[in-house]
């Protein structure tokens, strides 16, 4: 599988790699395309019927496991998965023919070549020993042009979008076929227009992985992606293809409001939109009363007037009071009026309001609260690093994350200086699509605090959900896992710095995990990445 960030070391030490062209200038979010542009699971499997020589396992060019299935979109209506006009092979000497293509991890290196096309070099674009496309170019006067495709994904009109891909020469500068006017050349097309070209992709000794990208406007809800043969030669025009990304270029907000406030202050929030495109015009006010599990709107749908590439709103909350502890207060603008309703077309950024009672302390330190579902039963798991005067632990459950009832009652520690597990196995119908947990922790006084909630889902997931996100303190991942294990959890921020590592349990079935005690973090955009044999999720958070 790819993960999707690598040792910038590592990555050198397998191939070399260039940038062409200039991408949005704005804030990116996460790949549209997810694990379907990255030759990954789920969309990838492993080709069990591959020639024993492409994958036996005897050297690094034939790595066990070396080919993937085919793509198979093309047939499969109203998924969005990708395609090809090309034809599949897993067979040795299968590359040698025009018009051929298969997903592969590595077709050749420094030790030799893979028997599916023994004079081919390169590996996987990240370096992870994931998979990529290899393609025999064929002359597009001859063949199809169309050797990658995926149709209708759901995009948001007005909204601007970057696109990037990354090709190589598979055909080293020594081979006899290497000749000038051969290269690979390869355009990107959206709805029927070319918004990136490679160019010829230059012959090299060590394979050389060129970033091609572009940009565009959506003008429909959805669009068709399409990678073409731009060369009409035969002899050559051999490449990979790697790591598809189409990135909505987001606005940026900005709020700033008080931290530690007690019952009976006045407060504002301000918020700053900066959006270079200045596309995001439309805004609204939300309020969520029960920690971000829902949202609902306090204003109607307003438009806003750029200064510069920004503008600034402020919103009043009044006198607050100790009930108003945890409410959240965000700001979501869209590109039109329309788009405000569409979940997929919003960008938000959210006040957390913490109404303290001074001079007060918990007397709990919840360390982790986490949650997983398989086979009809959810199974929740908290640990306290310290106790102090705490009497019980109430677990609530919800179908919607609004209303919760009580379903069972747990005896705390009282105190305590260990480290405390507790467990929780609750029998769970699967009518809905997800369930929510929360945990209400009570001391012998009679004060009570609710932790976060996790939310899981009784369906299997193709990709990781954060919540909330944004977030202040912490934040809750839910995600699928195929078997128990290890693995590492990853946050960068947004230059690649790695700023938390931590090593978690997954389990077989859906897991929500809580992550809490988080080092300091400023205000910003950040990247998060689980990942093990089985694993490989990425996703974008933003920290309040």
């Amino acid at each position: 599988m790819k993960k999707f960030y690598t040792l910038v070391l590592t990555v050198l030490s397998l191939c070399s790699f260039q940038f062409t062209n200039a991408q949005c200038n704005g804030i990116k979010g996460p790949n549209l395309l997810g694990a379907k542009g990255t030759f990954s699971a789920p969309f990838i499997t492993v080709n069990t019927s591959a020639s024993a020589c492409t994958s036996s396992g005897t050297s690094t060019y034939n790595p066990t496991g070396n080919i993937g299935n085919a793509l198979t979109g093309c047939t499969t209506t109203g998924q969005s998965l990708p395609c090809s006009d090309y034809k599949y092979t897993f067979a040795s000497g299968g590359l040698g023919p025009e018009f051929r293509y298969s997903i592969i991890k590595n077709i050749g290196d420094v030790n030799g070549g893979n028997c599916i096309k023994g004079d081919w070099k390169g590996t996987d674009h990240t370096g992870d020993g994931g998979y990529f496309m290899a393609v025999n170019g064929a002359p597009d006067t001859t063949y199809s042009k169309i050797f990658y495709q995926i149709k209708s994904i759901p995009v948001c009109i007005g909204t601007t979008y970057e696109f990037s891909a990354w090709v190589l020469n598979i055909l080293p500068v020594t081979s006899a076929s290497a000749r000038a006017g051969t290269e690979p050349n390869v355009s990107f097309i959206i709805n029927g227009v070319v918004i990136a070209n490679s160019g010829p992709v230059a012959y090299n000794m060590a394979p050389t992985w060129v970033k091609v990208g572009g940009s565009f406007v959506a003008t429909t809800n959805t669009v068709d992606l399409q990678v073409v043969n731009a060369t009409a030669v035969k002899s050559g025009n051999d490449l990979g293809l790697d790591d598809i990304s189409i990135n909505v270029c987001e606005s940026q907000i900005a709020v700033n409001g008080p931290t530690n406030l007690c019952s009976g202050t006045s407060v504002s929030v301000n918020y700053v939109v900066t959006d270079n495109n200045q596309a995001n015009t439309w805004y609204k006010f939300q309020v969520s009363k029960d920690g971000g599990a829902t949202f609902v709107d306090s204003t109607t749908g307003q438009q806003a007037v750029y200064n510069g590439n920004s503008f600034s709103l402020t919103l009043d909350l009044g006198i607050v009071s100790s009930s108003m502890n945890n409410y959240k207060y965000r700001l979501a603008v869209a590109s039109s009026k329309a788009g405000l309703a569409n979940s997929s077309c919003v960008y938000f950024n959210d006040y957390t309001l913490i109404v303290a009672d001074c001079g007060q302390h918990l007397p709990v330190t919840l360390t982790s609260f986490t949650g997983r579902y398989a086979n009809g039963a959810s199974t929740l798991d908290w640990q306290t690093s310290q106790e102090l005067n705490s009497d019980r632990f109430e677990l609530y459950k919800s179908a919607d994350g609004q209303d919760f009832s009580l379903v069972t009652t747990l005896k705390a520690a009282g105190i305590s200086n260990l480290v405390k597990n507790y467990s929780y196995r609750d029998n769970t119908s699967n009518s809905g699509k997800y369930v929510y947990y929360r945990l209400k922790q009570v001391d012998i006084n009679g004060k009570f605090t609710y932790s976060s909630i996790v939310k899981l889902s009784l369906e299997s997931m193709t990709s990781v959900s954060v919540y909330p996100n944004p977030f202040s303190n912490e934040f809750t991942l839910s995600f699928s896992a195929g078997k128990t294990a290890k693995a590492t959890l990853k946050l960068q921020s947004s230059t690649g710095q790695t700023i938390f590592t931590k090593t978690i349990s997954v389990n077989n079935g859906n897991n929500s995990i809580l992550v809490n005690n988080l080092p300091t973090m400023n205000p910003g955009i950040y990247y998060m990445v689980i990942s093990n044999e089985e694993l490989n999720f990425s996703s974008k958070l933003q920290k309040l």
